[in-house]
Protein backbone atom coordinates (compact mmCIF):
# COMPACT_ATOMS: atom_id res chain seq x y z
CA UNK A 1 0.00 0.00 0.00
CA UNK A 2 3.00 2.24 0.97
CA UNK A 3 4.49 1.40 -2.41
CA UNK A 4 1.40 1.81 -4.38
CA UNK A 5 1.05 5.96 -2.47
CA UNK A 6 4.31 6.75 -3.68
CA UNK A 7 4.13 5.68 -7.13
CA UNK A 8 0.95 7.87 -6.97
CA UNK A 9 3.10 11.12 -5.73
CA UNK A 10 5.19 10.54 -8.49
CA UNK A 11 1.51 10.99 -11.06
CA UNK A 12 0.68 13.95 -8.77
CA UNK A 13 3.85 15.93 -8.63
CA UNK A 14 3.66 15.64 -12.25
CA UNK A 15 0.14 16.85 -12.89
CA UNK A 16 0.68 19.76 -10.19
CA UNK A 17 3.96 20.62 -12.08
CA UNK A 18 2.20 20.70 -15.43
CA UNK A 19 -0.45 23.63 -13.23
CA UNK A 20 2.60 25.08 -12.11
CA UNK A 21 4.44 25.37 -15.70
CA UNK A 22 1.21 26.01 -18.08
CA UNK A 23 -1.23 28.22 -15.32
CA UNK A 24 0.90 29.52 -12.77
CA UNK A 25 4.41 30.20 -14.78
CA UNK A 26 2.42 32.34 -17.38
CA UNK A 27 -0.19 34.26 -14.57
CA UNK A 28 2.63 37.68 -15.00
CA UNK A 29 2.37 37.09 -18.59
CA UNK A 30 -1.30 37.35 -18.46
CA UNK A 31 -1.87 40.48 -16.05
CA UNK A 32 0.51 42.24 -18.81
CA UNK A 33 -1.77 41.25 -21.56
CA UNK A 34 -4.78 42.60 -19.99
CA UNK A 35 -3.40 46.32 -19.55
CA UNK A 36 -1.32 46.21 -16.14
CA UNK A 37 1.30 48.26 -15.69
CA UNK A 38 4.40 46.38 -15.15
CA UNK A 39 4.81 47.16 -11.53
CA UNK A 40 0.89 46.09 -11.23
CA UNK A 41 2.42 42.57 -12.96
CA UNK A 42 5.33 42.47 -10.61
CA UNK A 43 3.51 42.85 -7.44
CA UNK A 44 0.59 40.74 -8.21
CA UNK A 45 3.58 37.78 -9.19
CA UNK A 46 4.25 38.28 -5.28
CA UNK A 47 1.68 40.16 -3.39
CA UNK A 48 -0.70 37.51 -2.98
CA UNK A 49 1.63 35.24 -1.88
CA UNK A 50 2.07 36.61 1.59
CA UNK A 51 -1.90 37.31 1.76
CA UNK A 52 -1.85 33.27 1.20
CA UNK A 53 0.34 33.11 3.43
CA UNK A 54 -1.70 34.50 6.05
CA UNK A 55 -4.85 32.74 4.93
CA UNK A 56 -2.74 29.12 5.40
CA UNK A 57 -2.63 29.96 8.93
CA UNK A 58 -5.99 28.36 9.43
CA UNK A 59 -4.26 25.16 8.85
CA UNK A 60 -3.14 24.46 12.15
CA UNK A 61 -7.59 24.41 13.55
CA UNK A 62 -8.41 23.37 10.27
CA UNK A 63 -6.68 20.14 10.44
CA UNK A 64 -8.14 19.96 13.93
CA UNK A 65 -11.57 20.10 12.59
CA UNK A 66 -11.46 17.87 9.82
CA UNK A 67 -8.98 15.22 11.78
CA UNK A 68 -6.92 14.22 8.79
CA UNK A 69 -3.78 15.53 6.80
CA UNK A 70 -4.79 13.31 3.77
CA UNK A 71 -8.53 15.09 3.91
CA UNK A 72 -7.25 18.68 4.49
CA UNK A 73 -4.56 18.26 1.70
CA UNK A 74 -6.93 16.97 -1.02
CA UNK A 75 -9.87 20.00 -0.02
CA UNK A 76 -6.75 22.49 -0.18
CA UNK A 77 -5.12 21.33 -3.71
CA UNK A 78 -9.13 21.11 -4.82
CA UNK A 79 -9.94 24.42 -3.96
CA UNK A 80 -6.65 25.41 -5.62
CA UNK A 81 -7.89 24.06 -8.93
CA UNK A 82 -11.23 25.80 -8.37
CA UNK A 83 -9.30 28.99 -8.41
CA UNK A 84 -8.79 28.74 -12.09
CA UNK A 85 -12.45 28.81 -12.70
CA UNK A 86 -12.82 32.58 -12.35
CA UNK A 87 -9.72 32.91 -14.43
CA UNK A 88 -10.93 30.97 -17.39
CA UNK A 89 -14.30 32.97 -17.11
CA UNK A 90 -12.14 36.24 -16.94
CA UNK A 91 -10.14 35.58 -19.47
CA UNK A 92 -12.54 34.03 -22.14
CA UNK A 93 -14.78 37.44 -21.24
CA UNK A 94 -13.44 40.91 -20.02
CA UNK A 95 -10.54 41.68 -17.90
CA UNK A 96 -10.84 41.70 -14.09
CA UNK A 97 -9.37 44.72 -12.12
CA UNK A 98 -6.76 44.91 -9.81
CA UNK A 99 -8.23 43.64 -6.43
CA UNK A 100 -10.40 40.58 -8.49
CA UNK A 101 -7.25 39.33 -9.47
CA UNK A 102 -6.21 39.69 -5.99
CA UNK A 103 -8.08 37.87 -4.75
CA UNK A 104 -8.49 35.31 -6.69
CA UNK A 105 -4.67 34.73 -6.94
CA UNK A 106 -4.39 34.97 -2.69
CA UNK A 107 -6.81 31.79 -2.85
CA UNK A 108 -4.83 30.21 -4.95
CA UNK A 109 -1.37 30.22 -2.90
CA UNK A 110 -3.55 29.86 0.41
CA UNK A 111 -4.71 26.65 -0.51
CA UNK A 112 -1.44 25.88 -1.94
CA UNK A 113 0.35 27.02 1.82
CA UNK A 114 -2.84 25.12 3.49
CA UNK A 115 -1.85 21.79 1.80
CA UNK A 116 1.92 22.03 2.41
CA UNK A 117 2.37 21.60 6.01
CA UNK A 118 0.14 18.69 5.88
CA UNK A 119 1.66 17.37 2.92
CA UNK A 120 4.98 17.48 4.77
CA UNK A 121 3.84 15.64 8.05
CA UNK A 122 2.11 12.83 5.43
CA UNK A 123 5.16 12.38 3.47
CA UNK A 124 7.05 12.01 6.67
CA UNK A 125 4.70 8.72 7.74
CA UNK A 126 4.69 7.68 3.95
CA UNK A 127 8.48 7.64 2.94
CA UNK A 128 11.62 6.06 5.22
CA UNK A 129 14.12 7.98 5.87
CA UNK A 130 16.45 6.03 4.95
CA UNK A 131 14.88 5.90 1.66
CA UNK A 132 13.81 9.60 1.52
CA UNK A 133 16.57 11.10 -0.30
CA UNK A 134 16.27 9.11 -3.37
CA UNK A 135 12.84 9.32 -3.22
CA UNK A 136 12.83 13.23 -3.05
CA UNK A 137 15.21 13.86 -5.56
CA UNK A 138 13.43 11.62 -8.35
CA UNK A 139 9.98 14.18 -7.04
CA UNK A 140 11.76 16.98 -7.76
CA UNK A 141 13.25 15.94 -11.09
CA UNK A 142 9.27 14.58 -12.06
CA UNK A 143 8.56 17.78 -11.09
CA UNK A 144 11.32 19.94 -13.19
CA UNK A 145 10.30 18.08 -16.19
CA UNK A 146 6.14 18.40 -15.65
CA UNK A 147 7.07 22.23 -15.25
CA UNK A 148 9.14 22.03 -18.51
CA UNK A 149 6.41 20.15 -20.46
CA UNK A 150 3.69 22.62 -19.11
CA UNK A 151 5.75 25.99 -19.80
CA UNK A 152 7.04 24.74 -23.32
CA UNK A 153 3.10 23.80 -24.38
CA UNK A 154 1.94 27.18 -23.22
CA UNK A 155 4.66 29.20 -24.54
CA UNK A 156 3.92 27.57 -28.15
CA UNK A 157 0.60 27.91 -28.00
CA UNK A 158 0.58 31.39 -27.08
CA UNK A 159 3.58 32.29 -29.38
CA UNK A 160 1.29 30.90 -32.12
CA UNK A 161 -1.94 31.96 -31.01
CA UNK A 162 -3.51 28.38 -31.05
CA UNK A 163 -7.29 28.71 -30.75
CA UNK A 164 -9.62 25.60 -30.15
CA UNK A 165 -12.71 25.66 -31.09
CA UNK A 166 -14.44 28.34 -28.88
CA UNK A 167 -11.58 29.62 -27.39
CA UNK A 168 -10.70 32.65 -28.53
CA UNK A 169 -7.96 33.68 -25.91
CA UNK A 170 -4.81 31.13 -25.52
CA UNK A 171 -5.00 31.82 -21.68
CA UNK A 172 -8.10 30.58 -21.39
CA UNK A 173 -7.23 27.46 -22.98
CA UNK A 174 -4.35 27.14 -20.41
CA UNK A 175 -5.75 28.31 -17.74
CA UNK A 176 -8.66 25.07 -18.76
CA UNK A 177 -5.18 22.58 -18.59
CA UNK A 178 -4.28 23.79 -15.38
CA UNK A 179 -7.71 23.26 -13.49
CA UNK A 180 -7.70 19.80 -15.52
CA UNK A 181 -4.43 19.06 -14.14
CA UNK A 182 -4.74 20.54 -10.51
CA UNK A 183 -8.17 18.82 -10.09
CA UNK A 184 -6.95 15.43 -11.53
CA UNK A 185 -4.01 15.52 -8.97
CA UNK A 186 -6.34 16.23 -5.84
CA UNK A 187 -8.28 12.92 -7.04
CA UNK A 188 -4.25 11.16 -7.08
CA UNK A 189 -4.01 12.42 -3.74
CA UNK A 190 -6.98 11.19 -2.33
CA UNK A 191 -6.06 7.60 -4.05
CA UNK A 192 -3.28 7.69 -1.43
CA UNK A 193 -2.97 5.82 1.68
CA UNK A 194 -3.32 7.28 4.98
CA UNK A 195 -3.22 5.39 8.70
CA UNK A 196 -5.72 7.28 10.53
CA UNK A 197 -3.53 6.31 13.54
CA UNK A 198 -0.83 9.17 12.11
CA UNK A 199 -3.38 12.12 13.19
CA UNK A 200 -1.51 12.58 16.88
CA UNK A 201 -1.60 16.22 15.80
CA UNK A 202 -1.59 18.52 19.21
CA UNK A 203 -3.97 21.11 19.26
CA UNK A 204 -2.54 23.97 17.83
CA UNK A 205 -3.69 27.47 16.99
CA UNK A 206 -1.37 29.62 15.57
CA UNK A 207 -0.05 30.90 18.91
CA UNK A 208 0.66 27.76 19.88
CA UNK A 209 2.55 27.19 16.72
CA UNK A 210 4.54 30.03 17.66
CA UNK A 211 5.06 28.48 20.64
CA UNK A 212 6.66 25.28 18.97
CA UNK A 213 8.51 27.02 16.57
CA UNK A 214 9.82 28.98 19.32
CA UNK A 215 11.44 26.97 21.28
CA UNK A 216 13.12 24.81 18.76
CA UNK A 217 16.54 27.31 19.12
CA UNK A 218 18.56 26.31 16.22
CA UNK A 219 15.75 26.66 13.82
CA UNK A 220 14.24 29.13 15.21
CA UNK A 221 17.46 31.24 14.61
CA UNK A 222 18.35 29.63 11.24
CA UNK A 223 14.05 30.98 9.92
CA UNK A 224 15.19 33.86 11.34
CA UNK A 225 18.33 34.33 9.17
CA UNK A 226 17.04 33.13 6.18
CA UNK A 227 14.07 35.68 6.36
CA UNK A 228 15.88 38.51 5.42
CA UNK A 229 18.07 36.29 2.65
CA UNK A 230 14.11 36.10 0.97
CA UNK A 231 13.74 39.41 1.54
CA UNK A 232 16.24 40.54 -0.85
CA UNK A 233 15.66 38.07 -3.19
CA UNK A 234 12.23 39.18 -4.03
CA UNK A 235 13.85 43.29 -4.05
CA UNK A 236 14.57 42.21 -7.93
CA UNK A 237 12.74 38.87 -8.81
CA UNK A 238 9.35 39.83 -9.16
CA UNK A 239 10.17 42.22 -11.82
CA UNK A 240 12.20 39.78 -14.06
CA UNK A 241 8.99 38.83 -16.14
CA UNK A 242 7.75 42.95 -16.91
CA UNK A 243 11.47 43.24 -17.83
CA UNK A 244 11.35 40.60 -20.28
CA UNK A 245 8.43 41.07 -22.03
CA UNK A 246 7.98 44.88 -21.78
CA UNK A 247 11.30 46.12 -21.65
CA UNK A 248 13.62 43.51 -24.01
CA UNK A 249 9.84 43.10 -26.24
CA UNK A 250 10.39 39.45 -26.23
CA UNK A 251 7.79 37.34 -28.03
CA UNK A 252 6.26 34.64 -26.38
CA UNK A 253 8.22 32.00 -27.96
CA UNK A 254 11.78 33.48 -26.72
CA UNK A 255 10.12 34.53 -23.00
CA UNK A 256 9.10 30.49 -22.74
CA UNK A 257 12.37 29.88 -24.49
CA UNK A 258 14.14 31.68 -21.28
CA UNK A 259 11.96 30.38 -18.98
CA UNK A 260 12.46 26.65 -19.82
CA UNK A 261 16.26 26.99 -19.98
CA UNK A 262 16.04 27.61 -16.19
CA UNK A 263 14.26 24.84 -15.52
CA UNK A 264 16.80 22.77 -17.74
CA UNK A 265 19.52 24.36 -15.49
CA UNK A 266 17.75 22.44 -12.58
CA UNK A 267 16.77 19.62 -13.95
CA UNK A 268 20.58 18.86 -14.73
CA UNK A 269 21.59 20.21 -11.04
CA UNK A 270 19.28 18.07 -9.62
CA UNK A 271 20.95 14.83 -11.36
CA UNK A 272 23.85 16.14 -10.44
CA UNK A 273 22.73 16.50 -7.26
CA UNK A 274 21.56 13.33 -6.77
CA UNK A 275 24.78 11.61 -7.59
CA UNK A 276 27.44 13.09 -5.72
CA UNK A 277 25.77 15.10 -2.90
CA UNK A 278 27.24 12.08 -0.86
CA UNK A 279 26.79 13.30 2.98
CA UNK A 280 26.11 16.85 2.38
CA UNK A 281 23.78 17.99 4.72
CA UNK A 282 20.75 20.25 3.63
CA UNK A 283 22.27 23.57 5.34
CA UNK A 284 25.43 23.05 3.42
CA UNK A 285 23.66 22.33 -0.01
CA UNK A 286 21.61 25.72 0.91
CA UNK A 287 24.46 27.99 1.14
CA UNK A 288 26.03 26.76 -1.24
CA UNK A 289 22.99 28.07 -4.04
CA UNK A 290 22.48 30.59 -2.18
CA UNK A 291 25.86 32.23 -2.44
CA UNK A 292 25.84 30.98 -6.32
CA UNK A 293 22.63 33.59 -6.38
CA UNK A 294 23.81 36.75 -4.82
CA UNK A 295 25.65 38.14 -8.20
CA UNK A 296 22.95 36.74 -10.34
CA UNK A 297 20.17 40.30 -10.52
CA UNK A 298 23.49 42.62 -11.28
CA UNK A 299 24.20 40.32 -14.29
CA UNK A 300 20.75 41.20 -15.65
CA UNK A 301 22.53 45.04 -16.11
CA UNK A 302 25.35 43.39 -18.52
CA UNK A 303 23.19 42.66 -21.53
CA UNK A 304 19.84 42.54 -22.69
CA UNK A 305 20.95 39.71 -25.67
CA UNK A 306 18.93 37.17 -25.81
CA UNK A 307 21.55 34.51 -25.81
CA UNK A 308 22.95 36.00 -23.22
CA UNK A 309 19.75 35.91 -21.22
CA UNK A 310 19.14 32.31 -21.90
CA UNK A 311 22.91 31.41 -20.32
CA UNK A 312 21.94 33.85 -16.97
CA UNK A 313 18.95 31.48 -16.77
CA UNK A 314 20.85 28.58 -17.12
CA UNK A 315 23.11 29.42 -14.26
CA UNK A 316 20.40 30.58 -11.95
CA UNK A 317 18.72 27.34 -12.37
CA UNK A 318 21.50 25.38 -11.45
CA UNK A 319 22.00 27.54 -8.32
CA UNK A 320 18.56 27.49 -7.25
CA UNK A 321 18.48 23.82 -7.46
CA UNK A 322 20.50 23.93 -5.03
CA UNK A 323 18.90 26.43 -2.51
CA UNK A 324 15.48 24.23 -3.26
CA UNK A 325 16.75 20.85 -2.47
CA UNK A 326 18.61 22.25 1.14
CA UNK A 327 15.65 23.40 1.98
CA UNK A 328 13.61 19.63 1.16
CA UNK A 329 15.83 18.28 3.40
CA UNK A 330 16.25 20.48 6.00
CA UNK A 331 12.18 20.05 6.17
CA UNK A 332 12.03 16.16 5.70
CA UNK A 333 14.90 15.46 7.78
CA UNK A 334 15.74 18.00 10.78
CA UNK A 335 12.08 18.76 11.42
CA UNK A 336 10.48 16.16 13.68
CA UNK A 337 6.83 15.25 13.25
CA UNK A 338 5.24 16.71 15.41
CA UNK A 339 7.30 20.10 14.94
CA UNK A 340 6.11 20.02 10.88
CA UNK A 341 2.69 21.18 10.83
CA UNK A 342 3.66 24.47 13.31
CA UNK A 343 6.63 25.49 12.46
CA UNK A 344 5.86 25.39 8.10
CA UNK A 345 3.14 27.44 8.94
CA UNK A 346 5.01 29.80 10.79
CA UNK A 347 7.94 29.73 8.43
CA UNK A 348 5.44 30.32 5.45
CA UNK A 349 4.04 33.49 7.27
CA UNK A 350 8.16 35.00 7.95
CA UNK A 351 8.55 34.04 4.42
CA UNK A 352 5.71 35.87 3.07
CA UNK A 353 6.23 38.90 5.22
CA UNK A 354 10.13 38.75 3.62
CA UNK A 355 8.05 38.41 0.30
CA UNK A 356 6.07 42.10 1.69
CA UNK A 357 9.26 43.93 2.51
CA UNK A 358 11.28 42.70 -0.65
CA UNK A 359 8.95 43.20 -3.36
CA UNK A 360 7.62 46.58 -1.76
CA UNK A 361 11.68 47.90 -2.04
CA UNK A 362 12.14 47.05 -5.61
CA UNK A 363 8.84 48.28 -6.69
CA UNK A 364 8.71 51.41 -4.59
CA UNK A 365 12.42 52.10 -6.46
CA UNK A 366 10.74 51.47 -9.76
CA UNK A 367 8.22 53.43 -9.65
CA UNK A 368 10.25 56.18 -8.26
CA UNK A 369 12.35 55.88 -11.27
CA UNK A 370 10.29 55.32 -13.73
CA UNK A 371 9.30 52.44 -15.64
CA UNK A 372 12.79 52.12 -18.20
CA UNK A 373 15.07 50.27 -18.90
CA UNK A 374 18.10 51.67 -16.85
CA UNK A 375 15.87 51.54 -13.74
CA UNK A 376 15.08 48.07 -14.20
CA UNK A 377 18.97 47.66 -14.20
CA UNK A 378 19.11 49.99 -10.81
CA UNK A 379 16.94 47.16 -9.67
CA UNK A 380 18.66 44.63 -10.44
CA UNK A 381 22.01 45.96 -9.24
CA UNK A 382 20.17 46.40 -5.82
CA UNK A 383 19.37 43.20 -5.67
CA UNK A 384 22.50 41.61 -5.87
CA UNK A 385 23.46 44.14 -3.17
CA UNK A 386 20.71 43.08 -1.14
CA UNK A 387 21.33 39.58 -1.31
CA UNK A 388 24.79 39.77 -0.17
CA UNK A 389 23.68 42.10 3.05
CA UNK A 390 21.20 39.06 3.46
CA UNK A 391 23.53 35.73 2.48
CA UNK A 392 26.67 36.93 4.53
CA UNK A 393 24.67 36.46 8.26
CA UNK A 394 23.36 33.36 7.15
CA UNK A 395 26.09 31.99 5.66
CA UNK A 396 28.50 32.69 9.19
CA UNK A 397 25.50 31.65 11.12
CA UNK A 398 25.27 28.27 9.29
CA UNK A 399 29.07 27.84 8.78
CA UNK A 400 28.95 28.07 13.06
CA UNK A 401 26.40 25.60 13.43
CA UNK A 402 28.10 23.26 11.09
CA UNK A 403 31.21 23.40 13.08
CA UNK A 404 29.37 22.39 15.88
CA UNK A 405 27.44 19.96 14.70
CA UNK A 406 31.18 18.42 13.40
CA UNK A 407 33.25 18.75 16.76
CA UNK A 408 30.15 17.11 18.66
CA UNK A 409 30.01 14.04 16.49
CA UNK A 410 33.95 13.60 16.52
CA UNK A 411 33.98 14.16 20.36
CA UNK A 412 31.02 11.04 20.20
CA UNK A 413 33.41 9.09 18.30
CA UNK A 414 36.25 9.43 20.69
CA UNK A 415 34.10 8.71 23.98
CA UNK A 416 32.70 5.28 21.85
CA UNK A 417 36.33 4.33 20.64
CA UNK A 418 38.00 5.16 24.09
Amino acid sequence: MREKSLRLSLFDAFLCSLMIGAGETYLPAYSLSIGMGEIFAGVLSTLPIVSGAFLQLLTPRGLQRVQSHKHWVVASTTLQALTFIPLIYFSATRAPNFWTLFFILTLYWGSGFAAGPAWNYWMGRLVQVEEGNRYFSKRSRVSQFGILIGLIGGGVALHNKVEIGPFSSVFTMLFIFAFGCRLISSFILSSQYFDPKWTREPKLGFRASWKVFWANTSKRQFFFFLAPFQAAVFVSSPFVTPYMLAQVKMDYGTYMTAIGILFVGKILALSLIDRFRGNASGFSLLVLGAGAIVPLPAMWAVSSNSVFIFALQFVSGFAWAFVEVGLSLIFFKDLKQEEKVPVLTVYNLLNSLAIILGTYIGGKFLWFFGEKITSYYMVFILGSVARFAGFLPLYLYVKTQLVGTLSETSTQETEKAS
